[in-house]
C-alpha cells in the first residue's frame, strides 16, 4: 500500500515553522507484517526517517499528521 504524498507545516518550540512532507508505504516490510502495519516516510528537507505504524492511523488524517509532528518536534527539526 502507498498513499499519496501529504505536507504539513509543523510549528516547532521556538516558534519557527517547518515545511514537512510524509507518505506511508509498505514495499520495504516483510510480508508477514504487510497486513496490519505500513511505514511511515517523514521527509524533511533532505533528510528522511521512517516508523512503523498500525495501517488503520492512515485513515484518521488527524492522528498521522499528530505523529508527524511529534516526531519532527521531538528530534528538534533534525531528522538525519
Amino acid at each position: 500500500m502507498h498513499t499519496k504524498s501529504n505536507t504539513t507545516t509543523v510549528v516547532m518550540p521556538n516558534d519557527s515553522h517547518l515545511e514537512v512532507m510524509y507518505y506511508c508505504s509498505d514495499f520495504k516490510l516483510k510480508e508477514i507484517e504487510k497486513e496490519k502495519r505500513t511505514l511511515l516516510f517523514i521527509q524533511l528537507h533532505d533528510c528522511i526517517c521512517t516508523m512503523k505504524i498500525e495501517k488503520s492511523i492512515i485513515k484518521k488524517r488527524n492522528e498521522l499528521e499528530k505523529l508527524v509532528h511529534n516526531k519532527v518536534i521531538h528530534e528538534r527539526g533534525h531528522l538525519c
